[in-house]
This record gives structure tokens, C-alpha cells and sequence, in this order.
């Protein structure tokens, strides 16, 4: 791979201002890039790289190490527009910030002014103290060049230090090329900050039918071998031979670049709400970011990290709140999962948990919830609801007391056909974790043209970073969307109409007696006059015989005339005539004992009625399983209110005519 998109800038002293410089060309940086030009395409920007590859996806380093995808398979270019200003110096460290000047230095000594610099360094893995780490035969496994080695390598049996994220993907990679790899962890299980004991001896388990070894509670204490490793002594006394040691203990942001140019730091490059280090001019997002005393080391916060910053750089308000950190990942086949709480390092009484095991598939789920409100979920196999347990999780989503029961019971908090259609999902909820890509943002893609799965890819991102949710994107380009129903506005005001008359029965004041029979309208005729009444009356129970004829259109065969929909139509203006005659009959008094029974049911039956018109008339706008639950809840209530009306209605005119 070679550097590419080399174009010419007009020099510093030629324009008003100076260009933006990015420094990183990792995930994050070229991302910040891409937000940037979303908003000015014009933007000149320098990008800086320290190693010689084109931009690629760090987080993919695994696959290509076991041979699931080539060097091809990992690039990670920045989208540009045709028109675009950026010049990308790759192989060329920036060793120095003159804060005073606005200039960095590169490692060849050439100097850059910048109007911003945004720094994207990322983070290096962190060496313990080891007798003999030094010796050949030990790497890491943070970057492509990590991978080239391990990749150029024949080993026979390979020792992994660390069981966390790092050291599983290494593991994983390793073990394709029939290499015996040991896992050595000083916790007593392996994702200890992501998993709990259950999710974690699945694994543990897993990786063992696999033939890769797992050692918990122990770390190694002395590497062995004269220049190169032959074996690792473990501190419980045991020696490990190998020829390979990998050490994935944990990472370390890079903040000397900031260190030395006065910038303040902690564990990462301090950074407010709008991702601004202690100099205004200079911003810093990733894993080299200490934000609110946290420093991420997952892509997902840095990807939204990188839009807040790019936002404030043209001067808008975006701030950024933190990042509820997910892990999601697939070790050896296996799909494990954790976002929110987990219990680790936390008092476990404030939490109740519920979990749910698949004897049949060794599956695990484990939901947290604080006063009925999901703040945790852990999960080892495959979960159909995991991007909604997530967008739950990150708005501490209420969970019913009957979700609860069908979680323990199945394993699901929705219905299974509601979980599974991604086109159902809310439009908040997030698609492409890698990129925080929301159902919403691909659906309004979707709408603007963007109908395959690669022009998803292209215009909004998802799918970039370690391509899980591809899948997901399939399914929802290949989604259809719900038409408008024939006479949709009808049905909705109708609907609406027929609903603010049955709530004025329950909520309005009686239409009052006239106070003089001097008036020149009297109304009161509609409820004193016999006549009247019994024509009122009459009117009503002929609209209701109307209402079951039509109801007949889809059970018998005989009343095939005409189309349902114009049927329907009849069915919902004939309710809206039915509860205006109500009123002129009852003028708005609910009764007492049996007439009251009899009103609430009907009115009842009005406001299901009404309910579902409204649905069916907004349903090609409305979120698909919202309004397919809402539909079939309401009709089922519009139905089954039905049953009693006939023996109320039976005994009011009974009554009526026997006193």
C-alpha cells in the first residue's frame, strides 16, 4: 500500500487561514475528516500518519490475521467529495507543537500552520515489567505492523498474555494457522471488565473445545530463552513452552505529543464537552482522549467524539455527553456482548438481575435492571434483539413486568416478530454500533436513494468498521415501505372527530335544561319530547345494524361486492355519526346503573374504535411494529367491548318500554 489523494494547497501566506491538521489515521481521525467535509467540502486539511500504510481498520487487525480477509479487506479510506482539499502525509510522524505559532513539526523537520489541530494518536499497548520481554519471539498486537509479523510467523505453540478484548482477538487469529495457543490471565476469569462468571465460563469453555488453553488467576513472571523465547515461567510455578509470546495487557493513550507542547493531561489528553484540550485551538478525540476522567478504548466513543469535534470546529454547539461503552464481539464463532453496568467493581444490592439460559444452544443473557430501568446487559451466543437491548440500555428504558417474564421465559424482552424485522427498530436505535449509525439515519438514506447495501456503506459509514451489522443493513434496504391505506385522511379525522366526542362524554358538562320556556330554541325538546327521544333512540340502534352488517364483509363470502377498504370507510363515518346522534339522544349525561353500564361500554367501544381508524390512518408514517401492535391491541378491544353491547342495549329498551 502506498499514500494516496496527494493535491496541492495553496500555501499558508497566500490565504487568510490555515489550513485544519489532523493528526492520526486511524478510525477516529478519518473520521473527523469526513465530518469536516460534510459540512464545508472546501475545508482544506492536512492529515498526518506515522506509519506508511494507507488508512485501514484497526479493528478488523484479527480477521486479517486468521485469514478471513486480505490486506484489501481492512482499508479504510476517507470518503472525499470531488472537489475536496485534503492532502495526506502518510509515514511522517509530527514530533512537535509550537502552540505559540500554530505550527506542528514532522519528523523530517518540515513545519505546518494550522488555524485547529485535532489530535487522533490513539494509544500504544502497555509492556508490563517481565524478566526477558525483550528477547525475539515477543509482540504485540495493536497495528498492521504487529499483524504483518504475526502473520509472517510460523509458530508451533504460541502463549497469550492477557485474556481481555486484545488477547482474545489474538488468540483467535493465531489459532487458524493450527497453532497450540495458551491464554494466560491473572483475573479468575477471562473479560473480566465486560462479562460476568456465567458469560465468562461459556467462553471459557468454548475457547477449551477449540484447543486453546486457558489459564486463570496465574501471569507469567520470567520469559525463557538464551535471544529468543522458548517457554514462560508463570508465577503459580508452571513453565509454558513456546515459541511465540504475544502480550495484549491493556493499551496506553499517547499523550506525549500533547504532554510536551503544555497541553494538559491526565491518562489521556483532557478534553471538555467540546472535545477542546486546555489550548482552544487544539481538540483531541479516541482512545488519546480523557474526557470526564474516562478514556475510551472502544472505536464507537472516538467515531462520536470525532462528529462533536468537527461540529465545533465550524462553530456549531454539539456537545458530548460520554459514550455508554458496548463490547461487542465474536471469539472463536461466538458472539459476546456487554454494554452499561455489569456488576464489575459495583455494589451489586443497587442492581436486580434477571438471566436466561439455552440449555439446548449454551446460550446467556443477562439483563440489570435499577427500579425496573435496563442499565446493564450482558450476553454470550447469538441474541436476534441485541442493537434494541442496546439503544435500551443507553436510554435506561423501562422494562414492563410482562417483558421481564417472557425474558426469563425466552430469552426475549419483544415479541419474536417485532425483534427480528430491523425496519420495526425505533429510528433512534443504533444499526452500526462500530459508527453509531441510527435506523433512522439509514431509513432517510434509504429515502434519498441510497437503496443498496454498499451505498448504505458509503453515504452514511455503517458497515465500515468490522461489518456485523451488514446483515442488518441487507434486511432493511430490502424492507418495503407500508403505503398510505386508501382514504387515510378519512379515517384519521373521523377518527379524530369520533374521539373528542366520546372523551366529551367523559370529560365535558352536561348540555344544561334551558332556564325559561321562553327561548326561542328548545333544545331540551331532544330529551323531554317521547317522540324525539324514540327517534333518536331508534336512529342509533339502526346505525348499530348498519355497523354489523358491514362487519360482515370479511367473514362471509356472499358480501364480496365492492372493496374492503370503501367498507371500512362506511364502518368508521357511520361511528362518527353514531356518537354525534349520542349526544343529540343523551346530550352529553352518562345516566346511572344500567344506562350508565350501558354508555361506558359504548363509548368505550368508540375510543377503540377510534383508536385503530387513527392507526390504520397514519400507519405508512408511523414506526411499523408501534403501529402493527397498537392496530391489533385496539381492534381486539373494539371487538370483545362489542360482545356485551346488544344485551345492555336489549335491556334499555326493555326497561325503557316497560315503565
Amino acid at each position: 500500500m502506498s499514500a494516496v489523494l496527494q493535491q496541492t494547497l495553496v500555501p499558508p501566506t497566500a490565504r487568510a487561514g490555515a489550513p485544519i491538521v489532523v493528526v492520526g489515521t486511524g478510525p477516529v481521525g478519518i473520521r473527523v475528516v469526513e465530518e469536516i467535509l460534510k459540512r464545508d467540502p472546501g475545508t482544506p486539511i492536512l492529515v498526518y500518519g506515522d506509519e506508511p500504510w494507507e488508512p485501514y481498520n484497526r479493528v478488523r487487525l484479527s480477521a486479517l490475521l486468521s485469514g478471513e480477509i486480505n490486506l484489501a479487506g481492512i482499508l479504510n479510506p476517507p470518503r472525499l467529495p470531488g472537489d475536496h482539499r485534503v492532502v495526506q502525509h502518510l509515514d511522517c510522524e509530527v514530533v512537535a507543537i509550537d502552540r505559540a505559532r500554530r505550527r506542528v513539526t514532522d519528523r523530517t523537520g518540515a513545519t505546518q500552520h494550522y488555524s485547529k489541530l485535532v489530535l487522533a494518536t490513539g494509544s500504544r499497548p502497555r509492556i508490563p515489567v517481565i524478566e526477558g520481554i525483550d528477547k525475539q519471539g515477543v509482540f504485540t498486537f495493536r497495528n498492521l505492523h504487529d499483524a504483518r509479523q504475526l502473520m509472517a510467523r510460523r509458530s508451533r505453540r504460541a502463549v497469550v498474555v492477557g485474556g481481555g478484548l486484545l488477547g482474545l482477538e489474538a488468540a483467535r487469529g493465531l489459532q487458524k494457522h493450527y497453532t497450540e495457543v495458551f491464554v494466560v490471565e491473572h483475573a479468575n476469569r477471562l473479560m473480566a471488565q465486560q462479562l460476568d462468571e456465567g458469560a465468562a465460563e461459556l467462553l471459557r469453555e468454548r475457547l477449551q473445545a477449540l484447543h486453546v488453553r486457558v489459564v486463570l488467576s496465574d501471569s507469567v513472571k520470567r520469559v525463557i530463552g538464551d535471544a529468543s523465547v522458548t517457554g514462560v515461567a508463570l508465577r503459580s510455578g508452571r513453565d509454558i513452552a513456546c515459541d511465540t509470546l504475544v502480550v495484549a495487557t491493556g493499551i496506553r493513550p499517547n499523550i506525549e505529543l500533547a504532554r510536551d507542547a503544555g497541553v494538559s493531561v491526565g491518562r489521556g489528553i483532557r478534553v471538555n464537552d467540546q472535545m477542546q484540550t486546555s489550548d482552544p485551538h487544539i481538540y483531541a478525540v479516541g482512545e488519546c482522549a480523557e474526557h470526564r476522567d474516562r478514556v475510551y478504548g472502544l472505536v464507537a466513543p472516538g467515531l462520536e467524539q470525532a462528529g462533536v469535534a468537527a461540529h465545533c470546529i465550524h462553530g456549531g454547539a454539539s456537545r458530548y455527553p460520554g459514550s455508554q461503552a458496548a463490547t461487542r464481539l465474536k471469539v472463536a464463532g461466538v458472539k459476546v456482548f456487554s454494554i452499561g453496568c455489569t456488576g464489575e467493581g459495583e455494589v451489586t444490592s443497587q442492581f436486580r438481575t434477571l438471566v436466561f439460559r439455552a440449555a439446548h444452544s449454551r446460550g446467556y443473557r443477562k439483563l440489570l435492571l435499577r427500579r425496573n430501568r435496563l442499565v446493564g446487559a450482558i450476553a454470550y451466543g447469538d441474541w436476534p434483539e441485541i442493537n434494541r437491548v442496546q439503544e435500551a440500555v443507553q436510554h435506561t428504558r423501562y422494562i414492563w413486568p410482562w417483558q421481564q417474564r417472557r425474558f426469563l421465559k425466552s430469552g426475549r424482552l419483544w415479541p419474536e416478530q417485532a425483534a427480528a424485522d430491523v425496519a420495526d427498530w425505533p429510528a433512534g436505535a443504533v444499526v452500526c454500533q462500530c459508527t453509531n449509525v441510527t435506523r433512522g439515519t439509514l431509513s432517510q438514506a434509504i429515502q434519498a436513494g441510497h437503496g443498496s447495501v454498499d451505498a448504505l456503506c458509503a453515504h452514511t459509514g455503517a458497515s465500515s468498521v468490522c461489518g456485523s451489522c451488514k446483515p442488518l443493513l441487507a434486511e432493511l434496504a430490502g424492507a418495503q415501505e407500508v403505503a398510505a391505506e386508501t382514504g387515510s385522511r378519512t379515517l384519521l379525522w373521523t377518527a379524530i372527530v369520533t374521539l373528542v366526542a366520546a372523551l366529551a362524554f367523559l370529560l365535558s358538562p352536561v348540555i344544561p335544561f334551558p332556564d325559561s320556556v321562553q327561548v326561542p330554541l328548545r333544545w331540551d325538546l331532544l330529551w323531554r319530547d317521547s317522540l324525539l327521544k324514540q327517534i333518536s333512540g331508534f336512529t342509533l340502534l339502526g346505525i348499530g345494524a348498519l355497523v354489523s352488517i358491514i362487519s360482515l364483509r370479511k367473514r362471509l363470502a356472499r358480501f364480496s361486492f365492492g372493496t374492503f377498504a370503501s367498507w371500512r370507510l362506511v364502518h368508521v363515518l357511520l361511528g362518527t355519526l353514531a356518537v354525534i346522534t349520542l349526544i343529540g339522544h343523551t346530550g352529553l349525561r352518562l345516566g346511572y346503573n344500567l344506562n350508565l353500564l350501558l354508555m361506558l361500554n359504548f363509548l368505550a367501544l368508540l375510543l377503540a374504535g377510534s383508536v385503530a381508524s387513527g392507526v390504520i390512518g397514519l400507519q405508512h408514517i408511523l414506526p411499523r411494529a408501534r403501529a402493527r401492535r397498537t392496530r391489533e391491541v385496539s381492534l381486539w378491544l373494539h371487538i370483545l367491548l362489542l360482545w356485551p353491547l346488544p344485551a345492555l342495549l336489549g335491556f334499555h329498551i326493555l326497561k325503557t318500554y316497560w315503565f
